[in-house]
């Protein structure tokens, strides 16, 4: 995306994107967001993410999730969108 925005033609496609609404009705949007956070006390770990994130703690050369993606392929996050009124 960065490297589109430093080009006139690439703002310029970004714009057409943006004018055409990708087909959606007004007011629609497929707009979403991603975020991932960790605190590191002395003693503890707490880990918190949000969106089709991952947070992943390198050990020794190994690598140990942190936390799990909130993807709407998994049946579960699936669920939860569709029983909140939105859509995938």
């Amino acid at each position: 995306m960065d490297e589109l925005m430093l080009t006139e033609e690439g703002r310029e496609e970004l714009a057409r994107i943006k004018e055409s609404n990708n087909g959606l009705a007004d007011g629609e949007t497929f707009a979403g967001c991603t975020s991932t956070v960790v605190l590191i006390t002395r003693n503890e770990v707490y880990c918190a993410n949000a969106g089709d994130s991952r947070t992943v703690l390198a050990n020794r050369g190994a690598a140990k999730d942190l936390s799990i993606d909130h993807k709407p392929d998994d049946p579960h996050e699936l669920a939860r969108i569709q029983n909140s009124g939105n859509f995938v």
